[in-house]
């Protein structure tokens, strides 16, 4: 059987060097010299690519070399990823495609919200902001007397006085009689202040992910040009094709001036024909907030902008890269934030699962910066995603960035600390920008050798994730308002909440030792509901916590409510769904999932209690562990990863990831025949130390885990 004892065994003692570590060499690989370097160091291969030389892509020289130093690489047994971008962010192939394709530059929605109040029936003139007048809106108000000039009417849509723009680009507006704001939505080159002029490799213009045409244009002169030289090695010496952080640029890195919204001249159109209503009316919903329908609509925004995201950029490259033996492999920008979520892709998690092999960019490695609660655990967030399309391969960009940036040099102890944390979150591929100052050859061979022994351990079977998070996008779709703060950052209370609680929720889980999966809207309404489980795929939940999911879907509500009727545990966090989705407004699904929480069939919590309270919550079959800690030692920073392999062979991982060691005990539940201890320095498996224990469900051992140690134990049933 394949996944039988005797092959894990195997495997671990002596494992393929390609589940090391892959150091990214930008423009390198046209130098075949350099494989014997990273050859003796023991790497798994190199992720490289063409130098972007000025006559690129026509540089026939350039790709010969560059070919012959994939093809060195191969020789010596190593594995060859592909990066596709000169720098980052992918999409230009280092500026061509827009230099060559004016047409495909990214452009903005630059949104104007005048303030002061108009009242009509009158005349009034304005000048126009931006390059290009789109839409000029009224929108009516309410006959208050705030300095606003009191609330929107609800019925009534705003005016479109476009049309009253002259020959010489002014606005001469025949107001009607009430009172209305005037906003005005001009498209504009997306360049000032944006990524496109922030990112560190250089500033450039950039394309629209929405865009297929451009993502096309890309793949010709980038893509096609890999195949021709390297197309008999895809698939088995060349893995994957590397995409970095692309992104809508729509969004200021410094302070704006005005609100931005992603642009593509197909949008309007392609909008109307979707929902049916202009998508003007959509856009002053998502950036004032006002008028009718501004839950629905904004709603209606965002899901319109994922889903071109998702198809245009991403699910063409990985189209190619299907088509021609390729894996589709890359990470975004700003995995860490959630509402960064909403306004680099309409939708990370539609977006993300269009890799095959997804990724994340983690710029620490020192052990206090890697356990960051301010953020989501990036590492285990994308892992979700590895596990839930079938691939199970999820990479890191990982390096030793944050201490370089100080001057000072990390130690070999942070290279492993750094594997041994993504080993616990799920990531198994390891890209690399570490320096490796002061680190020899053997040193270095053994840190690749460590590194893949725990690989291999860590591919066997599948992980057991018995806990669900849900992604609450629905609800940040409905809260976030772009902004001219640095970053587009929203500081709304309801944006702020979705931010704290999405990510407390899972390191509440990761911290308790309960491996969990991220799902959204549509993975949740395709489960279907059996033994108390939700199931969806290989994937199997008795919990499900839904981190302030203030606005949801109705489908995914449904099932909510069959899942609970069918013994799956149902957690809220601080608040549940109350209005939905496609309405914007209360429906029978909320009401009944209100009834249902004062009958104290499902809970809320609060997020800051839920790190004390889970515990108590959770259903007995949302554990496959539990660790016990002597006194002095922190469970809260050991990190646990538990796969289960065909043949019922159950592989447990810790990592400390505090300052101290760790003592206790570790109870597996199950029935065990014999308990072993897996050394990935040495490749040796030797017997554990068993306690007795009264209860037959359950094997319980003697633990110590060192500062930044990693440790696997084996379980035979």
């Amino acid at each position: 059987m394949q996944n039988s004892f005797e092959t894990t065994a195997a495997g671990f003692r002596d494992p393929d060097r390609r589940y090391g570590v892959f150091q990214i060499i930008h423009g390198g690989a046209a130098d075949p010299g350099r494989a014997e370097f990273y050859d003796r160091r023991g790497f798994a291969g190199i992720v490289g690519n063409i130098p972007y030389n000025w006559d690129f892509p026509e540089d026939e020289a350039g790709w010969r070399s560059t070919e012959e130093g994939f093809r060195e690489y191969l020789r010596r047994g190593m594995k060859t990823w592909i990066y596709d971008e000169k720098g980052y962010p992918s999409g230009t192939a280092g500026g061509y495609v827009t230099e060559r394709h004016p047409e495909f530059i990214a452009k903005g929605l630059y949104c104007y919200d005048y303030w002061r109040v108009i009242g009509g029936p009158s005349q009034y003139r304005a000048d126009v902001p931006g390059d290009r007048l789109w839409k000029a809106l009224l929108i009516p108000l309410g006959s208050g007397n705030t300095p606003n000039g009191g609330e929107p009417l609800t019925d009534r849509d705003p005016v479109d006085v476009t049309g009253c723009l002259n020959e010489n680009g002014v606005l001469y507006i025949d107001v009607p009689p009430g009172r209305y704001w005037l906003f005005m939505m001009c498209t504009r080159r997306l360049f000032d202040g944006t990524h496109a002029t922030e990112s560190y490799s250089e500033p450039r213009n950039y394309i629209s992910l929405s865009d297929k045409a451009a993502a096309e244009a890309f793949i010709a002169c980038t893509h096609e040009n890999y195949r021709r030289i390297l197309s008999d090695e895809f698939g088995r010496g060349v893995l994957a094709m590397f995409t970095d952080e692309p992104s809508l640029i729509s969004w200021n890195i410094r302070n704006g001036v005005f609100p931005i919204l992603p642009w593509l001249d197909s949008y309007p159109a392609d909008f109307e024909a979707r929902y049916g209503y202009p998508m003007e009316y959509a856009c002053a919903a998502v950036v004032i907030g006002k008028g009718r329908d501004v839950i629905r609509r904004r709603c209606d925004f965002w899901d319109f902008i994922a889903d071109t995201v998702a198809d245009g950029f991403f699910g063409t490259i990985r189209a190619w890269c299907r088509e021609n033996g390729l894996k589709s492999s890359g990470h975004m920008l700003e995995e860490e934030r959630l509402q960064a979520h909403i306004y680099n892709y309409g939708s990370f998690f539609r977006a993300a699962r269009q890799f095959d092999w997804p990724g994340i960019d983690q710029l620490q490695t020192e052990t206090g910066a890697l356990m960051y609660e301010g953020s989501i655990p990036i590492a285990r967030f994308l892992a979700s995603f590895a596990d839930l399309n079938g691939e199970h391969e999820v990479f890191t960009e990982f390096s030793d960035h944050s201490v370089r940036e100080r001057g000072e040099v990390a130690p070999i102890s942070c290279y492993y600390g750094s594997v041994n944390w993504h080993l616990a979150m799920g990531v198994n591929n390891f890209t690399s920008y570490y320096s490796w100052d002061g680190i020899d050859d053997e040193a270095c061979r053994d840190f690749n050798r460590y590194t893949a022994r725990s690989g291999w351990l860590l591919r066997r079977g599948k992980r057991d994730s018995r806990a669900a998070v849900f992604y609450p996008e629905a609800a940040m779709w409905a809260a976030y308002t772009p902004s001219t703060n640095p970053r587009a950052v929203d500081r709304s209370p309801e944006t702020a909440a979705l931010d704290y609680a999405f990510p407390r929720a899972m390191w509440s889980l990761l911290k308790a030792q309960i491996d969990e999966d991220c799902i959204d809207r549509r993975i949740l309404a395709e489960a279907r509901v059996k033994d108390e489980r939700l199931l969806w795929g290989d994937r199997s939940w008795a919990v499900i916590l839904l981190p302030h999911a203030r606005v949801m879907e109705t489908d995914a509500m449904q099932k909510l409510l069959e899942a609970e009727e069918g013994g799956v545990t149902v957690l809220f966090i601080d608040t549940p769904p109350v209005l939905c989705r496609e309405t914007g407004e209360p429906s029978p699904e909320t009401e009944e999932i209100a009834r249902r929480i004062g009958e104290g069939r499902m809970a809320i919590i609060p997020a800051e209690e839920l790190p004390a309270r889970l515990p108590d919550l959770l259903p007995d079959d949302a554990r496959s562990i539990r660790v016990t800690p002597e006194e002095g030692s922190d469970p809260a920073m050991l990190l646990s990863h538990v796969r289960i392999t065909e043949d019922g062979l159950r592989i447990v991982y810790l990592c400390n990831m505090a300052e101290t060691g760790f003592t206790g005990t570790l109870t597996v539940y199950g029935s065990y025949s014999e308990l072993l201890a897996a050394d990935a320095f040495t490749g040796e498996i030797s017997p554990a130390e068993r306690e007795d224990n009264a209860d037959g469900g359950a094997a319980t051992l003697r633990i110590t885990v060192r500062p930044g140690e990693g440790r696997f134990w084996l379980l035979r049933p």
